[in-house]
């Protein structure tokens, strides 16, 4: 085996490299905290209850905590589902990141591992990114069934032919 071989084998998860659960769920939480802020978003969290906002920052932590390499389970709902109907624009993808940089520099995150945490996270742009406002398309067909959803009108996010890595 060679010395390249052996270092990438022996290479610590992220998870590892960011500090483990406890650094991850601060750093999380600094980062929904930064979203806040954001001019571009703040009114996402505008009228989320405490309990809501609770839950939001501990389904992140899991998320990112086992995709990273820790032995947490994940028990929130895959991304499609999660930002589909929010309406959510480049602006908003632009703003996340921006908040994201933010608290690397306040954390003095290494270059090599931002990189790592913005390509992962990029990842799930398709599933993030793109869906109608539910309260838009509830609001254009005034007889739309709320309880049956967006496709009971017609309009289906994502598309079928998108790949999209959703968990």
């Amino acid at each position: 085996m060679s010395d390249q071989q052996l270092t990438t084998d022996q290479k610590p998860s992220l998870y590892e490299r960011l500090g483990g659960y406890d650094a991850i769920y601060d750093f999380a939480g600094e980062i929904l905290k930064t979203c806040m802020k954001h001019p571009d978003i703040s009114h996402i969290w505008a009228h989320m209850s405490e309990s809501t906002f609770q839950k939001e920052h501990i389904n992140f932590v899991d998320f990112l905590c086992k995709h990273w390499g820790g032995n947490t389970v994940y028990r929130g709902r895959d991304m499609v589902t999660a930002h589909r109907g929010m309406g959510l624009t480049e602006v908003h993808w632009k703003a996340v990141f921006e908040a994201i940089d933010e608290c690397c520099d306040n954390y003095n995150v290494p270059e090599d591992i931002r990189e790592e945490v913005t390509a992962f996270l990029s990842k799930f742009k398709p599933a993030v990114i793109g869906s109608p406002s539910y309260r838009d398309v509830v609001l254009a067909h005034p007889d739309m069934d709320v309880t049956k959803g967006m496709k009971s009108v017609g309009i289906h996010w994502p598309q079928a032919n998108k790949s999209i890595d959703s968990e």
